[in-house]
């Protein structure tokens, strides 16, 4: 497999990218098991007590904090409609407390830093170089690393908020053709400076201004009562996503990097997005080589299902899809894990030979 192959993949102007919490690994943030594991020392007993006893998103992987939220939030929904309203010792209070236990502690894992990244940087400086248009970004990870990193690099950006300092969600910006060419970024599970203020509005504040106690931080999945809402910011953002995914445009790929399709929404739209009548998108996936086998089979179900365009590079050695050669592939793949962000960064800006 050529390099130039790669590199138009990447830098396509109909190219647009999905970035999931791989891509901050480099920056020093968590990925999710870290980030669980230090979550999981901020719980309470009881809190705690729930990730021993449920599954993980598949057959013999570890439960994560979101699957602990998931969790809590589904004894929320049965409580509330219980008579005693209660059951195995949690009541509507207690669920309450330890679900917004779970968002501020991933927030302070995570980081309240406005900081930018070189590697975000380098790669954001290349993707919109050889963008006609503007250059689509849809982000699974809460940090605020790339927009701090277009914000150093003084490129405009438009992230679904109107406002400054208690700016107030409203996609329609992403709309906007009166404007110069630049990233549109599409934050799918939250963000670390999202909040939902007291009447219901979504908010994006600085991060050394989230201390209000009338407001909650907005971040996948204690969110998820509002993704079946019409108005909701996750449903929405959502239905974006698929829209790009439909754009009946030529060359259309999604390019996805740091994410290791453990979401069933976000896979369920790739898919359709692939299946659709008249559709042209083309999928390329680079992933840790980790993955358990359960994962892997279910990319190889997806891939089937695909027609030729859903290809997915794990690690160094493997490549799973019907559209490409898969010995060329592999071969290409031994030198260098295009799996980890910066590898693709310095692949792209001309650092690997």
């Amino acid at each position: 497999m050529e390099n130039d192959t790669i590199t138009e993949w990447l830098t396509d102007s109909n190219t647009c990218f999905l970035l999931g919490a791989g891509c901050s690994k480099c920056a020093g943030k968590p990925l999710m098991a870290e980030l669980t594991a230090k979550v999981l020392e901020k719980l309470t007993t009881k809190g705690k007590e729930i990730i021993t006893k449920i599954n993980g998103p598949d057959a013999g992987s570890s439960p994560t904090i979101e699957d602990v939220t998931n969790q809590l939030l589904q004894l929320q929904h049965v409580v509330n409609n219980r008579k005693d309203q209660q059951i195995d010792g949690w009541d509507l209070p207690k669920i309450n407390e330890e679900v917004s236990l779970i968002q501020k502690s991933i927030v302070e894992v995570i980081g309240s830093d406005w900081t930018s990244s070189d590697t975000h940087k380098k790669f954001l400086e290349r993707t919109i170089q050889t963008s006609k248009g503007n250059r689509d970004i849809f982000l699974l990870n809460y940090d605020t690393l790339i927009e701090a990193s277009i914000e150093d690099l003084k490129l405009p950006y438009a992230d679904g908020f109107r406002g400054t300092e208690n700016a107030y969600f409203d996609p329609t910006p992403y709309a906007d053709k009166n404007t110069e060419r630049r990233f549109n970024v599409y934050k799918l599970h939250g963000s670390t400076n999202w909040v939902r203020a007291a009447d219901e509005t979504v908010r994006r504040r600085p991060l050394v201004r989230i201390t209000d106690k009338d407001s909650r931080h907005v971040i996948y999945p204690a969110e998820q009562k509002y993704v079946q809402t019409q108005y909701g910011v996750y449903e929405v953002l959502l239905r974006l996503f698929r829209d790009r995914l439909n754009r009946n445009i030529p060359n259309n790929r999604l390019v996805v990097l740091g994410y290791s399709f453990s979401d069933d929404h976000i896979n369920i739209a790739i898919e359709d997005g692939i299946l659709s009548p008249g559709s042209n998108l083309t999928v390329f996936a680079f992933v840790g080589g980790s993955l358990s086998e359960a994962r892997k089979e279910k990319l190889i179900s997806m891939a089937n299902r695909c027609d030729d365009r859903f290809n997915v590079f794990v690690g160094k050695d493997e490549y799973i899809g019907t559209g490409l050669n898969k010995k060329e592939c592999e071969e290409f793949m031994k030198d260098t894990d295009f799996s980890r962000f910066e590898n693709i960064v310095d692949f792209l800006t001309g650092n690997k030979t």
